[in-house]
């Protein structure tokens, strides 16, 4: 069993060096934390296929962090692209619409190497780079 569920080995590593200098005053940290509904399956399919479908089609975030004054939604890559920014984006959406949290939610990329031209992108949308 990995010891951060879904992400690759070297992102964990990558993940690992970031957690030796943690800035943040954490609450509670949870990881692969699925948002959305899941893929819809035909009535009749057996329990486990719906299960099996659901544990598929979700989304996962890597790590959802808590402070005391607000959640903060990690993607963690080897290198952050375009992709991790589109993740953190539709994460943004679907945290909000299922949990409805009262505190401020922020978005971050914990990373080894940032892309070309991520910079403006990631600052308009508010999103933390953590180069590690």
């Amino acid at each position: 069993m990995a010891r951060y569920p879904h992400m690759k080995e070297h992102e964990g590593l990558v993940w690992e060096r970031f957690l030796a200098r943690m800035p943040w005053e954490v609450v509670r940290m949870a990881y692969d934390v699925r948002l959305g509904e899941g893929a819809r399956v035909a009535e009749g399919v057996p329990d486990w296929v719906r299960r099996m479908a659901w544990a598929l089609s979700t989304k996962r975030v890597d790590v959802l962090v808590e402070t005391p004054r607000e959640f903060i939604i990690v993607e963690v890559k080897a290198r952050a692209a375009l992709s991790a920014v589109g993740q953190l984006l539709g994460y943004l959406v679907l945290f909000q619409q299922q949990y409805r949290p009262e505190k401020r939610v922020r978005l971050a990329i914990v990373c080894e190497q940032v892309a070309p031209d991520m910079g403006p992108i990631v600052n308009e949308y508010g999103i933390e780079i953590h180069v590690v």
